[in-house]
């Protein structure tokens, strides 16, 4: 094989690795969110933690913004904007998301959304109300979901209250969607229990968002997006030279 044969391999298996990375993302869109129930399945396989990227929020104020570096998928590299406070777990209230100064002018499907500690450890059942727009207004299909099946969820995280902190299906919080009345989704801590989990989960969305609103009535839990993060570059070189690697040799 020439020199110049081995260099187009090499990027025939680049562009194949990027192909396959797309297409893993995309498949992050199989399964919708939908219905209602008390406590959301632990998915099996449980996914990686964390799934994605998150941006870097600064807060200025009543405003803040939210950023993705390089490190995230090119298609959320770049900066959104939000009014309100950011969802921490001190913070309460309504925030309003306004994805269209993205590359691609709204937040994409396989975007991860992250819900931390909602349960009723604050003395209150804790909960999120989630409503998506796209140009045409409210979004009133499901546009939450995982791959691992319907009313499932992408990954999760402890500790939990079972034993060594492992995660048992009361720890996770509830769910359920109502299209538009009023809000599309509520994740609720309201079934969960007995004990005081400290329990995050991942879902993943379906369709791109261009605004959302997001109510969070009381404290001591949090939420946060997350976007697919790319290969390592050194990762991606590896692979590469060590498939093209098995190629040369087996045409020796």
């Amino acid at each position: 094989m020439t020199s110049r044969t081995k260099i187009d391999s090499a990027r025939s298996l680049a562009a194949l690795l990027t192909f396959t990375f797309l297409a893993s993302t995309a498949s992050l869109q199989a399964a919708v969110l939908t219905g209602s129930g008390p406590n959301l399945p632990t998915p099996v396989p449980n996914g990686s933690w964390p799934p994605g990227v998150s941006p870097l929020q600064v807060s200025a104020g009543l405003t803040f913004t939210g950023t993705w570096n390089a490190t995230a998928h090119p298609n959320w590299v770049g900066t959104f904007n939000a009014a309100g406070l950011v969802p921490s777990a001190f913070a309460t209230g309504v925030t309003q998301y306004d994805f269209t100064s993205l590359p691609l002018g709204y937040l994409p499907a396989g975007t991860f959304f992250i819900f931390g500690d909602v349960d009723g450890g604050s003395g209150n059942p804790e909960r999120f109300d989630l409503t998506a727009f796209n140009l045409s207004g409210q979004i009133n299909t499901e546009w939450l979901g995982a791959v691992a099946g319907p009313n499932t969820v992408h990954a999760v995280r402890g500790p939990g209250t079972g034993g060594a902190g492992a995660v048992l299906p009361s720890d996770i919080p509830g769910w359920s969607w109502q299209g538009t009345n009023p809000n599309g989704y509520h994740i609720t801590g309201a079934s969960v229990g007995p004990g005081n989990p400290n329990v995050a989960v991942a879902l993943v969305s379906n369709q791109p968002i261009y605004r959302m609103r997001l109510n969070k009535p009381t404290t001591h839990y949090g939420f946060g997006l997350q976007a697919p993060r790319i290969p390592e570059p050194g990762t991606c070189v590896l692979m590469v030279c060590g498939l093209a690697a098995f190629a040369v040799g087996r045409r020796r």
